[in-house]
């Protein structure tokens, strides 16, 4: 990706140039520290959809530089009003989290801030790949949700966090257990995004979810793993 990228020219200027001030306002408050670091995030997440293969040969790079230099800045741009979205209601949550929670409610706001920096690290649309940003923003639909039913449901907020802290931890037995390279697998990640389902499932059931998902099916995934 990074030779890629060195290769052709930079869709970012282009790209910035083309936002209204109120996109400007909500996209510039992200993760990834300024507007234009998160286009870069956007330009890398882009350049991994369009080109998810590696080339081998001098003409097979070539290629990829002209599909590239093409097909980049609308990617790029497209990526960028998607984030819209997911930064608007990164910012409504952020928003309703009180800095200091009735003691009832503490360990539900720590458990959320933990959630949201695992689903928000700096480079976080990279990471998350250009076909999971609508889950993430629903991902974070689903935290307002358990935001607002928590003043009225405190016991039944902290019965379904140790539930899914149950399974965190057996994926974090599961992480420690394998080499960095197997960690980073396919099928040990999709593990982790289980996970983010389980907790719509639990918190905001009514959004959906992107498959079957149960607390027994992310352990037999776990186990699988663990047996291959």
């Amino acid at each position: 990706r990074r030779l890629l990228r060195l290769s052709v020219p930079s869709p970012a200027k282009s790209v910035e140039r083309q936002l209204e001030p109120r996109s400007r306002l909500v996209l510039g408050n992200n993760p990834d520290g300024s507007l234009a670091a998160l286009v870069e995030d956007c330009a890398d997440a882009a350049t991994d959809a369009l080109v998810p293969e590696f080339a081998w040969t001098r003409a097979e790079f070539g290629e990829q530089c002209a599909r590239l230099t093409e097909a980049l800045p609308t990617a790029t741009a497209d990526l960028v009003r998607r984030c819209e979205a997911v930064l608007g209601a990164l910012q409504q949550v952020e928003v309703a989290l009180p800095d200091n929670p009735a003691p009832a409610q503490a360990d539900a706001v720590a458990d959320i801030r933990t959630q949201l920096a695992g689903l928000f690290p700096k480079g976080f649309v990279t990471a998350t790949g250009a076909a999971g940003l609508a889950d993430l923003t629903r991902y974070v639909t689903a935290i307002e949700r358990r935001l607002e039913r928590l003043p009225r449901d405190v016991a039944g907020d902290r019965d379904r966090m140790h539930r899914v802290h149950a399974v965190e931890d057996a994926y974090d037995d599961l992480v420690a257990a394998l080499s960095p390279a197997r960690a980073a697998a396919p099928d040990v990640r999709v593990i982790a995004r289980q996970i983010e389902e389980l907790r719509v499932s639990l918190w905001a059931q009514q959004l959906g979810t992107a498959g079957p998902v149960s607390e027994q099916r992310i352990h037999r995934a776990i186990d699988k793993v663990l047996a291959g």
